[in-house]
């Protein structure tokens, strides 16, 4: 399986934005779906330009695809970038590949 290599660069803009623990339960709510800024914002008790503000972060770091529709921007998590991460994040760190179990939900 071929996973794309990470500048250290990316890897840094990647996890400083997931650093933020608002930004990773906005990344874990994309991960099932694509949705716009008002949708992401029914889901968290804060404002709308937040919203915008961690969207905007999570995209600059090359984690999410930004798609604009007419007068709205669709999010969807890019795995490609997510998995490459991870990889880097292991090899960093001086792990093997880690298999993950499927979460049970």
């Amino acid at each position: 399986m071929w996973v794309m290599k990470l500048a250290t660069e990316e890897f840094d803009r990647i996890s400083k934005a997931l650093a933020d623990p608002q930004r990773r339960e906005i990344l874990q709510k994309l991960v099932a779906r694509r949705m716009n800024c008002s949708d992401v914002h029914a889901m968290f008790n804060v404002s709308q330009p937040t919203v915008s503000h961690h969207l905007k972060e999570l995209a600059t770091a090359g984690i999410l695809d930004k798609e604009k529709q007419g007068q709205f921007c669709f999010y969807q998590v890019r795995a490609d970038v997510l998995s490459a991460y991870v990889t880097e994040l292991q090899r960093r760190l001086g792990l093997g590949a880690i298999t993950v179990a499927p979460r049970i939900k």
